[in-house]
């Protein structure tokens, strides 16, 4: 261990996962920019069997990452949502206009109508947990 780093065997213990399956965890992580890694060459060659790898987390990339997945989250959820709302246009306006109408009587139709209006609030309720995600991760 290295001031804050540690190996790949000491995680797997700790963790008590297989070597194997800690490294592919581990390299998954650093991929995606949770954890960073620090490759040490025992000889000059840049042979990865001679090499120590060595991780550690920098909490300010972990925090600064967890964040913009979030934000990448809510903007997927917000653009599932406005598609959602173009291709079901008809649906809504039907329902505006059943009220003087009463062209939506059908049974069909109402369940069809009861379900896009379940997803579109399901949606918006992904969005504001994720809202609150992003506020907590923010201010505290």
């Amino acid at each position: 261990q290295m001031k804050g780093h540690t190996e790949c065997d000491a995680i797997a213990e700790d963790a008590m996962v297989p070597a194997k399956e800690a490294r592919e965890i581990l390299h998954r992580l650093h991929r995606d920019k949770y954890i960073n890694l620090f490759d040490m060459h025992i000889t000059r060659t840049h042979n990865t069997g001679t090499a120590i790898f060595l991780w550690d987390v920098d909490p300010s990339r972990l925090l600064k990452t967890v964040k913009n997945n979030v934000c990448s989250a809510i903007l997927s959820l917000r653009l599932r949502r406005q598609h959602e709302v173009e291709v079901g246009k008809d649906w809504m306006d039907r329902a505006k206009e059943a009220g003087a109408t009463e062209e939506n009587v059908h049974e069909e139709d109402k369940k069809k109508y009861l379900a896009f209006c379940k997803g579109l609030e399901r949606l918006d309720c992904a969005c504001l947990q994720l809202d609150e995600t992003l506020m907590v991760l923010t201010d505290f």
